[in-house]
């Protein structure tokens, strides 16, 4: 997860370097987050069934050597249809992470109160945290982003060859079969949950992918700052999913996703006022702190009240947040362009607000969904 997070978070921090070489807009610039994770849609389709034959650890180990290559390639891109092209590679290896490391966390603890998951998802934003310190000084003493993309790509090299072998772990199988998944797809509360999850991803990623860039076109500051400011916002976020694992059992999922929705809700809208650097990277914590749990706790929720396979449900539900995510890069630069990127950041509330309702309307059905399904 640590790996996944630094290989996903490379790119907004080095955005403002590589678009300046590339020549890209805004627009342009966002698009290529966009067509990664559009790919990931369709690769988390596919998963299910790749990983009922071969099984996840050795799929999970596939994705990452796909994952390092990417990144390997991605140093050679001198155009942005070349860029967008090879970032079809990272988006298959990270669709793969994607898919499975949240799963094999369900697997070995089918009983966990969403813990576990918070704690797995903790790794998240402190690869996040350590990338963008790294990236964004070295950027600023002027070390090339392809050189930075290349030590990266050999650090997860490393990763696959250090991650324990299927012969070690013993998994349970998956079902992966087609009347299975219709029988979630059947399920309305799926739908709820996973739209939850879509717009509880899109606010993630208008700060987790833009601020660097903002940061530096906004204020006319070096990558070091933008790094910095990124930074505050992952801290917040592991922080915030490390209590979040304390507070789980205590306080159980539902109130704690709705108390952590509402929070982010009327916290986003205090970005506008925001005129000095030191108060943007205190709110950019905040918003950490406040969207941290949302991702894993509706995974982790959506199990505990779904009764289904959790695995094959927990890829249809990254099938929704990883399109929040995408599509929310993309309209902020489409945005950014037309009226400024500042502007653009109104995708947050816009985001969280619909998340908010969706989990209150949840909050009113029964603790567990009435349409009991075979696994």
């Amino acid at each position: 997860m640590f790996i996944f997070s630094a290989s996903s978070i490379a790119l907004p921090i080095s955005l403002v370097r590589i678009s300046a070489e590339l020549g890209l807009n805004l627009t342009q610039a966002g698009s290529l987050g966009f067509v990664a994770s559009l790919e990931q849609f369709v690769v988390l389709l596919g998963t299910s069934f790749v990983a009922a034959r071969f099984g996840k650890i050795r799929v999970l180990r596939t994705g990452l050597i796909i994952l390092a290559a990417g990144l390997l390639l991605f140093t050679l891109s001198r155009s942005w249809l070349a860029a967008a092209a090879i970032m079809l590679f990272i988006g298959l290896g990270n669709g793969l992470l994607e898919a499975l490391l949240t799963p094999i966390v369900e697997d070995l603890y089918p009983a966990d109160n969403g813990s576990k998951m918070n704690l797995l998802h903790a790794f998240w934003p402190v690869g996040t945290c350590v990338t963008v310190l790294v990236f964004g000084e070295l950027l600023s003493l002027d070390v090339s982003w392809r050189h930075l993309f290349l030590a990266l790509a050999a650090a997860v090299l490393l990763v696959n060859f250090l991650f324990p072998s299927s012969r070690k772990i013993q998994l349970p199988r998956s079902r992966a079969d087609f009347s299975h998944m219709k029988e979630i797809l059947a399920v309305p509360r799926f739908w709820l949950l996973g739209f939850a999850l879509c717009f509880a991803g899109g606010a993630e990623a208008a700060f987790a992918f833009w601020s660097a860039s903002y940061i530096q076109l906004n204020f006319a500051a070096l990558p070091r700052a933008g790094g910095i400011g990124t930074a505050c916002f992952a801290a917040g976020m592991a922080i915030g999913r490390l209590a979040s694992s304390r507070l789980a059992g205590r306080f159980g999922l539902q109130k704690l996703l709705l108390g952590s929705g509402i929070l982010g809700l009327a916290s986003s809208l205090m970005f506008f006022s925001i005129r000095s650097l030191p108060t943007l990277y205190a709110f950019l914590a905040l918003m950490g702190l406040a969207v941290a749990c949302l991702w894993p706790s509706i995974q982790s929720y959506s199990a505990r009240v779904i009764k289904v396979d959790p695995t094959i449900l927990m890829i249809f539900l990254s099938c929704f947040g990883i399109p929040g995510y995408s599509s929310a890069t993309l309209i902020m630069g489409m945005l950014g362009d037309a009226y400024g990127l500042q502007r653009s950041f109104i995708i947050a509330p816009l985001y969280l607000g619909m998340m908010v309702v969706l989990l209150l309307i949840d909050s009113r059905l029964p603790r567990t969904s009435r349409l009991k399904v075979a696994v």
